[in-house]
Formats: C-alpha cells, structure tokens, sequence
C-alpha cells in the first residue's frame, strides 16, 4: 500500500558526516553549500594551490579554522558564487562557524531510510510483545537471567520476541520502502541536551533537520506471514482481515508504545511547552500511525524501558532496581552513573534532545505520521 507520510517535528537521520566550515557559508538566513575541491580543480595557479591546500590542511590538523568556505576562495580571488551547489535556509547564526550533521543522502539527494521507519515498528511489536501480566515475567526473568551477560539482555529480550536466527525472523514479511528523494524542505537547526533535572540546556548540537509540516510518500507491504505471527498472541484469524485491517492491527501496535510515550514524558517534570507538545500529539493517534524516528528520540522510544515503567510505576516490583543492576557494568560512564543516580523511574533519561530556536524549546525530534 502506498502511504502519505508527514513529519510532526523536525526529523534527523544521520550519514555519519557533517558540514564544516570548508562546506559552507551563512548569507541571508541560507546556508551556501559549496564545491570547494571542484574549485582547487579548477585553479591553475600553483602559489594559489599551494596557499589554499596549507589552510586546508591547518583546520584539518587542528579544526580551528576561523574562515569559512567563502572566505578561504575570496582569499585567492576567487567569487565562491560559482561554486554553490545548493542552498538550504538556516537557523545558524551568520557568525558562527560549527560543524553540521549531515542528513542521510545517495549523490548528495536526502531521502527517508525504510530501515528507519521498519526499526521504530520493530520496537513498538517488542513492546506490544510483553504487555501483558504473562509476558512480562519473561521479560524480567530474561534480565534477571545471571547466565546471560548484562550487554547481551537487549538481544535476548529480541530474540525471545522475535526470532531466534535471521532465518526464522518473520519480520522479513514487512516491507517499508525508502522514501523518494526529498525536496528542499530542509533547514540548518541548532537542536540541545534538555537535562530535565537541573532545568537546563546541555550540549548543543547542529544538523539538517527534514523540517515539521512536510510529507513523503513509502510503500508498506504487509505480508499474511507477518500478521499471522502477529496474532499468534490474540489467535485472531488473519485470513479474514483485508488491507486496512491489517494496517489498524499495525497502528495498534505502534501507538500503544506512543501512547506510552506520552503518558512518561506527561508524568514527568517538562517545560510547559514540552507538555502542550505531548497532550497534542496524544489527540493524533487516532487517525494515524505515530512514531518516532532517527536522531533525538532517546531511550525511551528505542528499548521497552517504559514497559517496566508501565506495571512498576510506584518502585514496588524492584524493576528499575534491577535495570540499575544491568547499567553497573555499563562501559559508558555518564550512562553509568546517570542509572546510579535514578531514584525513581522519572530520573532516567535526565537528558533529552529538543528542537530549539532563539534560544527557546520548540518541539522534540523525531516525531512523524503515517496515514492510510
């Protein structure tokens, strides 16, 4: 089925590169992509070669370098006009010079990975998996399991849902294309760490963000294999169901882990304008399937953490005492010691990432809708 997709905030799916300074230029509230290795081709004047490869050459060694792309050809009389390839509006402070994530691309045309969207349902079926008072005691008798190495917990919880080999993996049977190439709905936005405990910005990131209020297009198939597996749990008949019906099952699954979502971050401690974000998006799971996607959406929608949160909510059952367990041998240490610091399930993620302009929070990250 063919499928109208829009984005409810700014997306980000990183390629693991990033715009710096010898990329680009801000003039107007744009962000001037330029060619900068197709204008040293260009040149044929060796002192000039020679001048520009020993600036390039000091920000690479040192990542220091004060100019941009446009200053760097202005200083060997260059007009940088000639060699902007593209142009993207800009949120970025003319002034400042800061690397830029780069949006996940083929040639330089971004598109929405169906990986992305595959993944975050993926999820919300592990979620849907263990809710209920039966399988929930799987799920905690896998994490307490001592045979099974604290590292090792996430892939045991999916291979018990799931599969136990590639093979036998019956989400193979849902297909989610990638998008098309995107137009030029992207923008250069400064996005930073909320740490909801001290009330307070943290680590400011930059990227280009696939901007709210936009749509692309996915093919999703759902085969009868994928469903029958599905209603194993419910032994429902799948061979009843036509193509919209196959679709609500899909929109059940993912929205209960949504309305999950919302229900945490509404019981927590959030700006108002965090909160006003959230008692929304819960008035938009009837009439699509909401998740969240790429970069910025955080614990919360990429493991099932919130499921322990969901049938210990008051600490009684010792679930978060036991995650806090499993973190101890975590190798990353701020993640370490942010579990050791969690008193309550509402202090763990203490930080997340949000879309900000002019200094203020706009909206999570993340967030789209699929209508069929």
């Amino acid at each position: 089925m063919e499928v109208k997709c829009n984005t409810i905030t700014p997306i980000f799916i990183g390629c693991g590169e990033e715009y710096t300074q010898l990329d680009y230029y801000i003039e107007e509230n744009k962000a001037k992509i330029v060619d900068l290795e197709k204008a040293m081709m260009d040149l044929d004047d060796l002192e000039k070669i020679n001048h520009l490869s020993k600036l390039i050459t000091s920000y690479i060694n040192n990542n220091r370098l004060e100019s941009n792309a446009k200053e760097l050809l202005k200083s060997i009389g260059i007009d940088v006009k000639d060699y902007v390839v593209r142009e993207v509006n800009c949120e970025i402070e003319s002034h400042r010079s800061i690397r830029v994530k780069k949006f996940i691309n083929q040639r330089g045309f971004p598109y929405i990975p169906g990986s992305s969207i595959k993944g975050a349902i993926r999820t919300a079926y592990i979620f849907d998996y263990y809710d209920d008072e039966k399988r929930i005691n799987e799920l905690i008798k896998i994490l307490r399991d001592k045979n099974i190495k604290p590292w090792e917990k996430g892939d045991a919880v999916v291979k018990n849902a799931i599969s136990r080999n590639i093979q036998s993996d019956f989400f193979k049977y849902l297909i989610v294309s990638d998008s098309g190439f995107l137009d030029g709905k992207f923008k250069f936005i400064m996005t930073k760490r909320w740490n909801t405990k001290k009330g307070k910005f943290e680590v400011p990131i930059a990227l280009e963000g696939f901007m709210d209020k936009n749509e692309f297009d996915l093919r999703i198939i759902i085969k009868d294999e994928f469903i029958k597996e599905i209603f194993k749990k419910t032994e429902r008949n799948y061979k009843e169901m036509d193509e919209k019906e196959k679709f609500d099952e899909l929109k059940r699954i993912c929205n209960k882990l949504t309305e999950t979502i919302i229900d945490f971050e509404l019981n927590r401690d959030n700006p108002e304008i965090l909160e006003t974000f959230y008692e929304r998006l819960k008035n938009q799971l009837n009439d699509g399937i909401c998740l969240n996607v790429g970069f910025g959406g955080g614990f919360l929608a990429k493991t099932i953490y919130l499921l322990l949160w969901k049938y210990d909510k008051d600490g009684r059952k010792g679930y978060l005492k036991l995650m806090k367990k499993i973190f101890k041998n975590e190798r990353n240490r701020n993640l370490r010691e942010s579990w050791n610091r969690a008193y309550s399930y509402y202090d763990f993620p203490k930080t997340k990432t949000v879309y900000v302009k002019n200094g203020r929070i706009v909206s999570p990250l993340g967030w789209i809708k699929i209508n069929y």
